[in-house]
């Protein structure tokens, strides 16, 4: 295994499995091992399948890559407690891919694919399921009904510009990529510092809101503000800070 890729852990249940996408071509980062390749894989701290915010952390600090964890693609369970449980989960590389080379990896398309082995296998069908799903997509389709608008291609880079836009005065964030928490069928979680605290966006999918009490009080915030909401595309901007502890 590459050392600093694979965080191992011999009694480790769950293992979450990278699906990394290229920002302009059907292809996946992939990390060579001692005789194989494999997607780039953790074992999480957080074991929530929403919880994502260490996906994208450990993303830039082994391969110097923003990312948006659009969603959690498949689950597949372990074997009588022998082999861990792999959840899959796809990622957006955020702007421009870093100028220096990654040492030991390769973005794997189709064209490649047939001649690499991976290990495990299972890798290599979730890459292949990923490529026929990219291909099969309509260059100018944004509105699949069967997944959630946060999980499709270039959602993030409108929902975040909207997120700079609004975010005014002490609200306003300086920091150009927020931090993604949250990601599930229901909704997805921004956050980024602010003069006043913390400005968090929400996007949600169409059925009753959730309280906002309920998601931050899992992150430490105190209940949020609302800001400003887009009724339309069910974003919604709060004003919080981190709750208070005691000493």
């Amino acid at each position: 295994m590459a050392a600093g890729i694979f965080i191992h852990n011999a009694d480790a249940y769950l293992e979450c499995r990278l699906l990394i996408a290229h920002p302009s071509r059907p292809r996946i980062l992939t990390v060579r091992q001692a005789n194989a390749w494999a997607l780039p894989a953790l074992t999480p701290l957080e074991q929530h399948p929403a919880a994502v915010r260490h996906l994208n952390d450990a993303v830039f600090r082994l391969f110097g890559l923003n990312t948006f964890t659009r969603r959690m693609m498949s689950e597949n369970p372990g074997n009588s407690g022998y082999e861990a449980i792999h959840r899959f989960y796809e990622l957006e590389v955020i702007g421009e891919l870093a100028k220096q080379r990654i040492e030991r990896t390769a973005w794997a398309g189709r064209t490649v694919l047939g001649e690499m082995v991976f290990d495990p296998s299972s890798d290599k069908e979730e890459i292949e399921s990923w490529i026929n799903e990219y291909e099969s997509e309509e260059p100018s389709d944004t509105s699949d009904a069967s997944r959630p608008p946060w999980s499709l291609s270039g959602w993030y880079e409108i929902a975040s510009s909207w997120m700079r836009r609004q975010s005014t005065g002490t609200d306003s964030t300086g920091k150009s990529i927020p931090d993604q928490h949250w990601t599930d069928e229901q909704m997805t979680i921004l956050s980024a510092p602010s003069e006043f605290g913390i400005t968090v966006m929400t996007s949600e999918g169409e059925h009753d809101a959730l309280d906002p009490s309920e998601w931050s009080e899992r992150h430490g915030w105190e209940t949020p503000e609302l800001i400003i909401k887009d009724d339309a595309r069910h974003w919604s901007l709060y004003r919080t800070r981190n709750r208070a502890t005691d000493s």
